[in-house]
This record gives structure tokens, C-alpha cells and sequence, in this order.
């Protein structure tokens, strides 16, 4: 019997041990930290929070959090309004919808229209159309770009005569004296001229090159102004930038609700099918600089922890084009962070995405 009480002693006394060790690394489990967020029955609206961020944060459908709250689109939200995002949390909707309609002079989150007036029925697809400054401003690039090149057609008209002159002077017919002389006056003025000529025409197709370049930006920008949203009946997924995928979702015992792919500092991320940005910032904690772009009332896409954003909310893109710079923003190393929303809920975006 003193046997067996000395072999469970000295058993406890081990096991005392193990523990004070901590048996091993300890790991941070952020799935707790999430499901905490996810559980919160309600959010204080901060400056230039927007609801779709927000909802997005929480795992939430932006339509469900609209619908508990009684917002409606456009969406518009206060700082220091309370949301509930949770059925019977109280909020103050009620008072920071009346501050807005007064006209108060506070700052105001961000909505994505440019008002709220729209019939119900058209609220629902249609309200997510270019503001009236956007409209302004492709207007106003479109003047300035014609007017930049009318200039260039008078530059051009104006390098063009004394070539005209050439071209008159080397069709004239030479003078009868001197025959001899003919070979030699003949040939060097013309590799003269040749000479000026290709000189002169090299700058001009350089400076013809880099005005390609930045026209092209330039008609980036112009078009995206021009374009309206349209939800996309299907949505042909792409991969949103090049390189390797070091993280998948779920992956360890961490839960994470996307993909990471690795890169370089500056490398281009793209739009993962056609849609409209409904949120370009860098507001939703552990994200750093974020979009999120609404392909049609199921689907949601976000790119995160980029180094620059080349779109604005309201911004209306199509598949492959580029919507940002890989970087490292609220992230160890540089990397895109990229998830895939399906009516609020994460979704593995390698299901969707094509193989390679």
C-alpha cells in the first residue's frame, strides 16, 4: 500500500513540473480573438468607418446589419453612432439619423452614394452609381486632354513644313553648268539632310512613347469614371496577384478567413472579378490599407496589408485590372492577404480561384 502512495506522489510531482515548464512553445490562438469580435453585440462608429466595413469585420452580411439598424442605402453612418449587430441591442440610430438629416457639422462616415433619393425599388441595384464629382472631374480631364491635343496638332503641323521645303528642294531640277561637279553636290546635301532628319524625328518619337505611358494611366482612371455598376451574373475568379500561397484558410490552429500570397514590395494586385469598390482604407483593425469590392449581392472580395490603393469607393473595375500595390501594412512580412464573402460568410477562396 506505502508502494502505491509513493508511485501517485512521485506521479503528481511530475506532472507539477510539466506544467511549470509549459510543455513546450505556447501558441497564440487569434480564433479567440475573432470569435470575441464575432460575438460583440454591438460596434461604436468611428471616423471613416463605412457599414461595409464594418460588417465585414464582424463576419456579418452588410444587408443584415442595414436591416437590424434601419439604414438605409446609401448607407450613411455617424461617428459615435452605436450599431447593433446583434437582434435587440440597442442602439442610437435614431439620434445620429437625426443629426445628419439637421446638417451637422461633425464628421460624417462614409456612405457610398452620392444620395439617398432614389424609388425603393431601385435603391436595391442601382444606388451604387459614379458621384457628380466624378462625373465632373471626367470632364474636366477630357477637356484638358483635348486641348492638349489640339496644341500637339499645331506643333506637328508646324515640324512638318520645313520638311515640305526638303522634300521641294531635293525634287527641283539641278542647274545644267558644272556636270562634273553633279555626284558630289548631290550626295552630300541629301546624306545631310538625311542626317537632320533622323536626328530630329528620334526625340519626338521618345516624347511619343512616354505620352503613350501616361495616357494610358491617364484613360485608366478616365474610364473607370465613365463606367456603371452592374451585379455579375457569374463572376470568372482570377488570381489576384502572382506567387506563392503561404497560407491557406484554416490552416493550423489559427482560423484564418482567406488566403496569403507571397510577393514582392510593389507588385500589382488585381480585381478577382468585375465589380464596385465599396471600401478603400485602412480602418478595419489587422488589415491595413484594405478593399473590398462587391462583385453582386452574394458575393464580396478583400485584398489587404497592401502598400498603396490605386482605386477609391464607388470605383467600378473589371476582372485583372489593377487595384492596388503589394505590401506589408498590419503584417509581419509582405504578402496579400485575400478572402472571398459569401453573403457575409468567409468562403476558401482556392475553391473558387483557378488551378495552377
Amino acid at each position: 500500500m506505502r508502494k502505491i502512495v509513493m508511485m501517485s506522489a512521485l506521479a503528481l510531482a511530475v506532472a507539477g513540473c510539466a506544467n511549470q515548464q509549459g510543455g513546450g512553445p505556447q501558441v497564440r490562438d487569434l480564433s479567440e480573438a475573432s470569435k470575441a469580435v464575432e460575438r460583440s453585440p454591438e460596434y461604436r462608429v468611428k471616423e471613416g468607418d463605412t457599414l461595409y466595413g464594418i460588417a465585414w469585420q464582424h463576419n456579418l452580411d452588410y444587408r443584415e446589419v442595414a436591416a437590424i439598424n434601419n439604414i438605409e442605402p446609401p448607407y450613411r453612418i455617424n461617428p459615435g453612432q452605436t450599431i447593433a449587430l446583434r437582434e435587440g441591442a440597442e442602439t442610437s440610430s435614431a439620434s445620429a439619423s437625426a443629426s445628419s438629416d439637421t446638417g451637422s457639422s461633425g464628421a460624417v462616415a462614409r456612405g457610398l452614394a452620392p444620395d439617398a433619393s432614389a424609388s425603393s425599388d431601385d435603391q436595391e441595384m442601382d444606388w451604387l452609381l459614379p458621384d457628380d464629382s466624378a462625373i465632373e472631374r471626367n470632364q474636366r480631364i477630357s477637356a484638358e486632354r483635348g486641348a492638349v491635343d489640339a496644341a500637339q496638332d499645331v506643333a506637328d503641323a508646324a515640324s512638318e513644313a520645313p520638311r515640305e521645303e526638303v522634300v521641294a528642294a531635293e525634287s527641283a531640277p539641278e542647274p545644267e553648268s558644272e556636270p562634273e561637279q553633279e555626284p558630289e553636290s548631290e550626295s552630300e546635301p541629301r546624306q545631310t539632310e538625311q542626317a537632320q532628319a533622323e536626328t530630329e524625328s528620334a526625340p519626338e518619337d521618345d516624347d511619343a512613347d512616354e505620352q503613350t505611358a501616361s495616357a494610358s494611366d491617364d484613360d485608366a482612371s478616365s474610364d473607370r469614371d465613365g463606367r456603371t455598376y452592374t451585379p455579375a451574373e457569374t463572376i470568372d475568379w482570377q488570381w489576384p496577384s502572382d506567387g506563392d500561397v503561404v497560407s491557406e484558410f484554416g490552416q493550423g490552429d489559427s482560423i484564418t478567413a482567406g488566403i496569403d500570397i507571397a510577393g514582392e514590395k510593389g507588385q500589382s494586385v488585381r480585381a478577382a472579378g468585375p465589380g464596385i469598390v465599396v471600401y478603400a482604407g485602412s480602418g478595419v483593425r489587422g488589415y491595413g490599407n484594405l478593399i473590398l469590392l462587391k462583385h453582386n449581392d452574394q458575393f464580396l472580395s478583400a485584398y489587404a496589408h497592401n502598400d498603396s490603393l490605386n482605386v477609391s469607393e464607388n470605383d467600378v473595375v473589371e476582372a485583372g485590372e489593377v487595384i492596388a500595390t503589394m505590401g506589408d501594412s498590419d503584417a509581419e512580412d509582405v504578402r496579400l492577404h485575400f478572402e472571398v464573402r459569401q453573403e457575409g460568410q468567409p468562403q476558401d477562396p482556392l475553391e473558387f480561384l483557378p488551378s495552377r
